[in-house]
């Protein structure tokens, strides 16, 4: 499990807690026990005095210590104790399946090794025309069709029966397996309390194939990007989705300017294969059609950051360039950089992510 980014600062923050909990109960029990002797026992002014004052000392103590818990991301969930202590530090920028690949990238050490284990385990209970990264990302698919309304159980069990064998799908409803449906739900609120971005853009995405907006094929590039409005800390995760609509593979840059940003200017090469049309009548089966955008589309999440003293609205230009440096597309998007924790923080993210799992587990005990 110490190969897997993150380690160290789970240790840092239970070796923290721990601590912290230790100097509340010692502090606490000391208190009591300075009281006792007052309350009990003739000890003279003097030290009655000395005993009152360190007992409202060590009830302060125990009180900070107290809130500074309290403040903190909870662990809530039992089934992945170590998940709200994680944040994702190293990922692609590249994400082949989004969202499986961006799940995998919030999963705390603990929980990404057991996940491994398991995409191991399904090499022999999916279907023929499948992979293991395939049927989980098809899943997936459904499941957030699924917590949007837009699909019921029922036909969630038959897209899941689509890409796994009997034997697969038995432990997808099996309480005691560690990767149900019921734990895959709790990953993805978790993912999507912390990249609620990614899911803006699949939502406008699937809306516009439904609708047949005309952004979806009426130019040869579709160009989709998403960043949180406000951020601090000085840092914002950016998401990209594009599109080739000129029915042939092209070599495109994908150039980034952040204003004042560290970089200011990045400069990624992606290889785009076509998008393949969809027809009218074909736009009635929802998880196939979401299924064929993803597959067909590039998704780009790239990490910005600014220095400490920028403060106000900052732009971000993202220009498309073809093979010869042409201009294919180009879009600005903003987003307020701030000194206090807003929304899309990575400390309110976490807080967020936590409480949407517990949400969750609290709904389907119920």
């Amino acid at each position: 499990m110490d190969a897997y980014p993150g380690v160290e600062r789970i240790l840092n923050s239970l070796g923290e807690r721990l601590l912290r909990e230790r100097i509340r109960l010692f502090s606490s029990t000391f208190a009591l026990l300075s009281i006792f002797t007052v309350w009990w026992l003739e000890a003279g002014t003097t030290l009655d005095t000395l005993l009152l004052a360190s007992s409202s000392l060590l009830g302060a103590l125990c009180l900070w210590n107290s809130f500074f818990l309290d403040d903190s991301v909870p662990m809530r969930s039992n089934s992945f104790p170590l998940l709200s202590l994680h944040a994702p530090t190293l990922h692609n920028s590249t994400l082949d399946r989004p969202l499986s690949d961006l799940m995998v990238a919030h999963l705390d050490p603990e929980t990404a090794a057991a996940w491994d284990e398991w995409m191991i385990a399904l090499t022999e209970s999916v279907r023929r025309d499948q992979t293991p990264e395939s049927a989980i990302e098809h899943l997936l698919r459904a499941l957030h069709l699924n917590d949007q309304g837009l699909l019921d159980d029922e036909r969630l069990m038959s897209e899941a029966k689509q890409v796994f064998k009997i034997r697969a799908t038995d432990q997808l409803t099996d309480p005691l397996s560690k990767f149900n449906l019921k734990a895959l739900r709790k990953l993805m609120a978790h993912t999507k309390a912390w990249e609620p971005g990614l899911f803006r853009l699949i939502d406008r995405l699937q809306d516009a194939a439904v609708r047949r907006g005309p952004s979806l094929t009426s130019s040869p590039w579709r160009l989709d990007l998403d960043i949180p409005p406000r951020c601090s800390q000085g840092q914002a995760d950016l998401f990209v989705v594009l599109h080739n609509n000129t029915d042939t593979a092209v070599d495109v840059e994908i150039d980034i300017v952040t204003a004042e940003g560290e970089p200011a200017l990045q400069n990624i090469g992606v290889e785009t294969k076509p998008s393949r049309r969809i027809a009218r009548e074909e736009t009635s089966d929802l998880v196939d059609t979401l299924g064929r955008l993803l597959d067909d589309a590039t998704v780009l999440w790239i990490g910005l950051a600014w220095p400490d003293s920028c403060r106000g609205p900052h732009p971000v230009q993202v220009t498309l360039k073809g093979e010869r440096r042409e201009t294919l597309s180009s879009m600005v998007v903003k987003t307020t950089l701030s000194a206090n924790a807003q929304q899309e923080s990575a400390a309110q993210r976490m807080s967020e992510a936590s409480s949407s799992v517990r949400r969750l587990a609290l709904s389907m005990a119920d």
